[in-house]
């Protein structure tokens, strides 16, 4: 199982309601035609610069994937609600584009579309991006979560809707997704988990030779859109 991370930054809030708008009124259903299956939409609430929307979808492989973006690019419903939005806004909102293929941790869960718990219906979504200058390093951060790191979000309240490394994209990198229920609950269970007797023994597996073992750590706060699968 592979993950696609798309980002489309918005050129405004305007802008980012037309975008999402699109993605459930016409994008969704030509997907689920072809088969593209989404695992959820957010839109970023803090920590970005511009408006945000971010999804990600579930394939088999990178040809499944291939295959159904050539078939969805063809699609002539597609191409005539592109054209007709594009005109109805007069342009496209979109200035910019990323994507990343990811591909799970053997600590990370599975998620797709209809297997969120339900006590996080509506929940904040942080995702956080690990950054690193080499793969070493990369090794000895994912030798850390998976030992001590990854157990602890769990300890002190929350979920891990899944861990990966880049399979495809900027690299190296370590993709986190935590799911909360709301913003009070993330503040607890980030000052419960930095405050923990345990945390300096934690935090001394992210240094080597005395020097942080990630270049930076990415964060965002995002709320699910109404169709996404994860919301």
């Amino acid at each position: 199982m592979l993950y696609e991370l798309r980002h489309y930054d918005i050129r405004s809030e305007r802008g980012l309601d037309q975008v999402t708008g699109r993605f459930g009124d016409h994008i969704l259903p030509i997907w689920d035609r072809l088969g593209v299956r989404q695992v959820g939409f957010w839109s970023v609430i803090i920590g970005t610069p511009s408006p945000r929307l971010t999804y990600m979808l579930a394939w088999d492989d990178l040809a499944q994937r291939q295959e159904l973006w050539d078939a969805f690019e063809a699609d002539d419903e597609w191409q005539k609600a592109r054209r007709e939005t594009r005109a109805a806004w007069g342009g496209d909102q979109t200035h910019t584009i990323s994507t990343t293929i990811l591909k799970p941790t053997d600590f990370s869960r599975q998620p797709t579309y209809d297997n969120q718990p339900a006590r996080l219906a509506g929940g904040i979504f942080e995702l956080r991006t690990h950054c690193f200058d080499d793969g070493g390093r990369q090794a000895q951060t994912l030798e850390a979560f998976r030992s001590q790191i990854a157990p602890a979000y769990e300890k002190h309240g929350m979920y891990a809707m899944g861990h990966w490394t880049t399979y495809l994209g900027t690299s190296p990198r370590l993709t986190s997704m935590l799911v909360f229920e709301n913003l009070a609950h993330r503040e607890r269970a980030w000052a419960s988990f930095y405050t923990a007797p345990e945390w300096p023994a934690r935090q001394e597996m992210l240094y080597a030779d005395g020097q942080p073992l990630m270049t930076r750590i990415d964060s965002c706060a995002m709320k699910g859109t109404d169709f996404s699968g994860w919301r």
